[in-house]
């Protein structure tokens, strides 16, 4: 069995792959632990913190496409509406499905806790 490096070209499967994996683990301790609700509300923030993020990569994408002087409009004007649309899907989540809102906070940082665990792995792999 061969181990797969993390470079540049892949970290964003490795990101999304350790988040989907980081999010199932913690929905299962969260049905064993705690209760039904919990534990979809914890895959309602993992899913909407990943979604968020391959939305913000399209974006970012999409606007280093673009002329330097259509660029910045371009992108702040998404980033708006991205948070927008991120900031009313956690209001109908909470308000309209009463999902368990400490849930909500863990899956919405699945990413977060990937990118820090990547960040601190590829720093301890420079030193080899």
């Amino acid at each position: 069995m061969t181990t797969a490096r993390i470079h540049e070209e892949n970290i964003f499967t490795v990101l999304t792959a350790g988040s989907l994996i980081l999010l199932a683990v913690l929905a299962g301790a969260g049905l064993l632990l705690g209760t039904s609700r919990f534990a979809l509300s914890v895959i309602a923030g993992g899913f909407m913190a990943i979604a968020n993020f391959y939305w913000l990569r399209s974006i970012l994408v999409r606007a280093f496409r673009l002329k330097p002087e259509e660029a910045p409009r371009f992108a702040l004007f998404r980033y708006v509406v991205r948070l927008a649309v991120l900031a009313a899907a956690v209001f109908v989540l909470v308000v309209y499905c009463r999902v368990d809102i400490f849930g909500l906070l863990l899956g919405l940082s699945v990413l977060v806790f990937n990118i820090i665990a990547l960040s601190i792995y590829m720093i301890s792999a420079q030193g080899e």
